[in-house]
């Protein structure tokens, strides 16, 4: 009986754990076929990193793109973003970062920050036919934020503003 008990017990742990994977390999599926979102892009879905970014005029929640892949990647192939969402581009050192529109879809307002904060640097309403335009900032940053064109301005950024960067 214990036998019988025990074998059971394993049956249903791998019965669901094969349903735990398989719903995952099916929303994998369905998000890489209907919205395009594949790979890395997918998997750093699951294991991202998001920090809040408090402006003059408000917050905004953003995802981190830290490693050299997912700042490669940006937000190229998105349909779209939410007025509630960004990217923020994390670096290891200052410096001057070019950004493009390559394979956007989708307007973006890019702020160059630096390691204190400030905003030393903005473009603003760029679209994706303005590729393969690339965009510099001047002055040397550590992060540049990526957010659907017009909300530079309704979150109050301009050059010199302050913003914080909060887990």
């Amino acid at each position: 009986m214990k036998k019988t008990k025990k074998t059971k017990v394993v049956r249903n742990i791998f019965f669901i754990a094969l349903c735990v994977g398989l719903f995952f390999t099916s929303m994998y599926g369905i998000r890489c076929g209907f919205y395009k979102m594949c790979e890395i892009e997918m998997l750093s879905k699951f294991v991202r990193h998001d920090v809040t970014i408090l402006m003059p005029k408000g917050a905004i929640q953003v995802e981190v793109a830290q490693s050299k892949a997912s700042r490669e990647l940006g937000l190229s192939g998105r349909p779209s973003m939410g007025n509630d969402e960004g990217i923020l581009f994390v670096f290891d050192a200052p410096g001057k970062y070019g950004f493009w529109m390559k394979d956007m879809n989708f307007p973006l307002d890019i702020i160059w920050i630096n390691e204190s904060g400030l905003v030393v640097d903005i473009e603003r309403n760029l679209t994706p036919d303005s590729y393969p335009k690339t965009f510099i900032n001047e002055v040397d940053a550590s992060y540049v934020l990526e957010i659907n064109a017009g909300l530079a301005k309704e979150f109050g950024l301009f050059l010199g503003s302050k913003v914080k960067i909060t887990d």
